[in-house]
């Protein structure tokens, strides 16, 4: 277990035990408010309201509560005092043994630290992108592409079992249009007569498959329907998503099509036991589902009159199917978008009698791009395209990738292509990159002095006493704890603020500090392992991350 976590279950008991020893109610851990990392060295390492949290329950005002937490506490050999500040704040200053052991545990473990087992046997299913095949991906794709990716790597981290998976639409009538679109612009080589169709998709890369396909067949395609053009499209189409994804770090462990959904009859039988549950109804010749029974501000079509599906039926049935399949956790990565048709994915579930407990939606919020003061826009559908290769190619998969994990997938962002090009400090992945670097180049430095890495039993390590130090340390101790939390939230942006909070503490501490003194020969190793300990855990975070960790620039 690593010492955060142990720290925070042997306090947190402590504070259980002295309010059982209080009253006659029983109090677990779990009902106290988890420590909290202060804002300023000065206020302590950790900080906690348990006091004001448990003050009724204990029918005692809140400073006289805090005075009994805080003495229980300092029993405690990781606690060396504990202030209480305002209305029964409690800031706990942790003793010399623990930094003692964190420093120790992240130089034994080196890319192991931060890593668990807390859910170690759950399995979890993570779904995203899931862009249909109708052309290449585009910057609109990106953002759920690196969140998804970077939830699975953090669950992982915290001992799930994770099954990536890319589920699409090969049916239905973006299908039909890229067939036809295809098949249009085939003829047109051949100046033979065509009909290009409305909603049809324009881009160059329509031209380029038809020309692909009069490289490889010839004419003796041109009889052949749209279903032959949509089949030939969508296997081009994929084989490029994947080499796109995979040039953003990305690859998948499973991929699910709608039409299998419809041959192996899973629709139909969704449909049967909707039926059967009286959870659907016919009316005008389509047939309707209860949503209304959910909350849903009215029913919804499931299959219209002409008897062609909705997009959300397929859905619900792909959904049963994952439910089945004994995940402990179901990630969905979405637009925001597709808020309405989530929900009515669930109110079917639940409709059908399924537990939708594990299922969680996270609903990525609109990118735009700006290049300078001007914004730029992109369609699919009008051929305007601004692709994920092209946005790699031109500012690197590691700026991709930050740039679109940085900032909550709730809030909507924009990407400054400007910023995302520039090697300046002002470019969050050259600064973190930077500071690396000056860890790396320390510990060249060192070496050339010397002085190793080897964590000896004699050294002083009361040296690391000043608050710089004293705060990187704690920000350290917490990595383990950011990593679990950033998973059981899935919010993957917490890591990032996490990583440029301690790349800005490092950066102000070797401003002020000088690691490496000759004249200070005794204080110059625990430094340098301190510095080491930052380097450590700068790369494992950017490791999660999928951004490289320079050793130097």
């Amino acid at each position: 277990m690593h010492t955060v976590f142990s720290i925070r279950k042997t306090l947190l008991g402590l504070l259980a035990n002295t309010c059982n020893s209080l009253t006659a109610e029983e109090f677990a851990i779990e009902a106290f408010p988890p420590f909290a990392l202060p804002r300023e060295s000065v206020h302590g390492d950790l900080s906690s309201n348990a006091a004001m949290m448990m003050a009724k329950r204990l029918r005692r005002p809140p400073k006289e509560v805090a005075q009994i937490f805080c003495e229980a506490l300092e029993t405690s050999e990781l606690v060396n005092h504990v202030e209480i500040a305002g209305p029964g704040f409690l800031n706990i200053f942790l003793s010399d043994f623990v930094f003692r052991k964190i420093l120790k545990e992240i130089l034994t473990e080196l890319g192991g630290y931060g890593r668990s087992a807390v859910h170690s046997g759950k399995r979890a299913l993570v779904e995203f992108v899931s862009a249909n095949p109708t052309g290449p991906l585009h910057v609109g794709h990106i953002r759920g592409a690196v969140v998804g990716d970077t939830v699975a790597e953090l669950m992982m981290a915290v001992g799930y079992e994770v099954q990536r998976e890319y589920y699409y639409n090969d049916a239905g009538a973006q299908m039909r249009n890229l067939g036809l679109s295809v098949q249009a612009r085939y003829r047109e080589l051949y100046g033979l007569p065509f009909t290009f169709p409305e909603d049809g998709y324009k881009g160059a890369y329509i031209v380029e498959i038809a020309e692909e396909i009069r490289r490889e067949h010839g004419d003796s395609r041109l009889e052949e329907g749209w279903e032959w053009f949509t089949e030939y499209a969508a296997e081009r189409l994929m084989k490029r998503i994947s080499e796109d994804l995979a040039a953003l770090r990305i690859s998948f462990d499973s991929f699910v099509s709608e039409k299998s959904l419809y041959e192996s009859g899973e629709v139909k039988s969704t449909l049967l036991d909707l039926t059967a549950k009286h959870a659907i109804y016919k009316k005008d010749n389509a047939i309707w589902l209860r949503s209304t029974l959910k909350g849903d501000d009215k029913d919804r079509v499931l299959v219209k009159s002409d008897g062609e599906p909705t997009y959300v039926t397929p859905d619900i049935a792909y959904h049963r199917f994952k439910l089945r399949r004994g995940f402990d956790r179901l990630v969905n990565v979405m637009g925001h978008d597709h808020h309405s048709q989530a929900e009515r994915v669930r109110y079917a579930l639940e409709l059908l009698g399924l537990e939708t407990s594990s299922l969680y939606y996270l609903l990525t919020q609109m990118v735009s791009l700006k290049a300078g003061d001007r914004l730029m826009k992109f369609s699919k559908r009008e051929g305007e395209l601004i692709t994920m290769r092209e946005m790699i190619e031109d500012v690197s998969a590691d700026v991709t990738r930050y740039f679109f994990i940085q900032r909550s997938y709730s809030a909507q962002m924009t990407f400054d292509w400007e910023l995302a090009k520039s090697r300046s400090m002002d470019n969050p992945v050259y600064y973190l990159q930077y500071v690396h670097a000056r860890a790396c180049s320390i510990a060249a430095k060192a070496v050339e002095k010397g002085i190793s890495a080897d964590i000896g039993e004699d050294l002083d390590w009361s040296i690391l006493a000043s608050p710089r130090e004293r705060e990187l340390l704690i920000k350290l101790a917490h990595y383990p704890a950011v990593i679990l939390d950033a998973a059981d939230r899935l919010e993957p942006h917490l890591l990032t603020n996490y990583l440029e909070d301690l790349a800005k503490t490092f950066h102000a501490y070797y401003q002020a500090q000088r690691v490496l003194n000759e004249s200070d020969p005794q204080g110059s190793k625990p430094r340098f392992l301190l510095v080491q300990a930052v380097r450590q855990v700068m790369e494992n975070a950017l490791g999660i991350l999928k951004v490289t960790a320079p050793e130097e620039m």
